[in-house]
């Protein structure tokens, strides 16, 4: 009698489809925290990119409004950029400003003048700049640098590094001195 007892207790433990969906969840519940972790991390990577090209073009823009800077504009602008990168860390922030002019009737790109923060200066800028004026034109070339470490997917991913650059030309003057 007992053995029956514990026969009929034992196939209907196994028959018993309740414990399928807690099994199943334990299977299935790392995966979707996973996904929803990679899912914030991703859409954060996006919104600072998007810092990351505002402050670069919010930068750009205020420069090429101007015939010539001094330290002060400059140090204004920057601060702009440093605005438009709000609220995340600006630890990793770094901007190159470069006034390119073209000059000999080979037009070809010339740094008249440069000033960089907390990154180091975007080689080639010229190469970049070539084919954007005309002789005694001239175009100001922001770089802004940032490193995006995500919150979640560090250990796969690792930070990322992220570099917007924005040519303009000077609204007022064909180029934008440096006092």
């Amino acid at each position: 009698m007992l053995l029956n007892s514990n026969l009929n207790i034992l196939k209907r433990w196994l028959l018993d489809k309740k414990g399928n969906v807690v099994v199943e969840t334990a299977f299935i519940f790392p995966i979707l925290l996973t996904m929803l972790m990679g899912s914030i991390d991703i859409g954060m990577g996006l919104l600072v990119n998007k810092k990351v090209i505002s402050a670069a073009h919010i930068t750009a823009d205020l420069i090429a409004r101007e015939e010539s800077l001094n330290d002060t504009e400059l140090d204004n602008y920057i601060e702009a950029a440093r605005l438009a990168m709000q609220p995340y860390s600006l630890d990793s922030f770094g901007i190159d400003i470069v006034g390119i002019r073209f000059i000999d009737e080979e037009e070809e790109p010339e740094v008249q003048w440069r000033d960089t923060v907390n990154m180091a200066p975007i080689d080639g800028i010229e190469e970049r700049a070539d084919g954007l004026g005309k002789k005694d034109d001239g175009v100001v070339a922001v770089t802004v640098e940032y490193t995006f470490t995500p919150q979640f997917s560090d250990i796969i991913t690792g930070a990322i590094e992220m570099q917007e650059t924005a040519f303009v030309k000077g609204r007022i003057t064909s180029f934008v001195q440096r006092e």
